[in-house]
């Protein structure tokens, strides 16, 4: 019996081997597709959406997104090569920090080193882009109104009075009352005076036992400024 010596199938074989593999090795480098630019998925987003993206990063073929939206944090996942969003879910929410304020009382004391007058009312104000405080004054001859900032204390603005007789606090009738409290008699007349500090009421009163005496009442404290008397 004869063997014949083929050392020829095995070079053959290897031969197929390596163009097989090769094939396959050539074939995935031409089907591979690149993945689309993190800026191109970060722009697609948030025209989607409508919000931020703030971080992206890609693992495995997946883009990673961290996104905001109003006061919402969002969690997105898009295909790297075909820029299709495989999940968006809602992480967390965005807390709005409000800057230590200073208290009331701090705020009453810094408007009663300023003011003759007394704190009627005072609120926070946050809703603008720094807190405020709201001080409303009473018995204050010039102002009515002060804004305080919240955080410093500095006065931001004032709001005077209009020293009309209309707008007094004292009126014409408490006026009277003031006057005759000091003498009794019969009330000749009243008169009201403008000034840049509130403006004072002009009093005269006649009396049969102590003459006439014309008394000056601030329109603000109801103070008796003066009082002039003719026998």
């Amino acid at each position: 019996m004869h063997f014949f010596k083929k050392s020829w199938i095995f070079p053959s074989l290897f031969t197929l081997v390596i163009l097989t593999v090769g094939g396959f090795y050539i074939g995935s480098l031409i089907n591979k597709q690149e993945p689309i630019a993190a800026e191109a998925i970060r722009t697609q987003l948030e025209s989607m959406y409508g919000g931020t993206v703030d971080q992206i990063s890609i693992t495995n073929g997946v883009y990673q997104a961290e996104m905001t939206r109003g006061e919402a944090v969002y969690s997105a996942e898009v295909d790297a090569v075909t820029g299709s969003v495989l999940s968006l879910s809602k992480t967390g929410e965005i807390k709005e920090e409000i800057p230590d304020v200073l208290s009331e009382s701090k705020v009453k004391g810094i408007i009663e080193g300023k003011y003759s007058g007394e704190t009627d009312r005072i609120s926070l104000n946050t809703g603008g882009e720094s807190p405020i405080y709201e001080v409303e004054l009473s018995k204050d001859p010039k102002f009515t109104k002060v804004t305080v900032d919240a955080v410093t204390g500095e006065i931001i603005s004032e709001t005077k009075k209009e020293t009309t007789g209309e707008s007094v606090l004292i009126s014409m009738e408490d006026a009277i009352t003031i006057a005759e409290a000091q003498l009794i008699g019969e009330v000749d007349d009243v008169s009201y005076e403008r000034t840049t500090d509130g403006g004072y009421y002009l009093i005269q009163i006649d009396s049969d036992d102590d003459g006439e005496g014309t008394f000056q009442i601030h329109a603000i404290s109801g103070e008796i400024m003066s009082i002039t008397w003719e026998d």
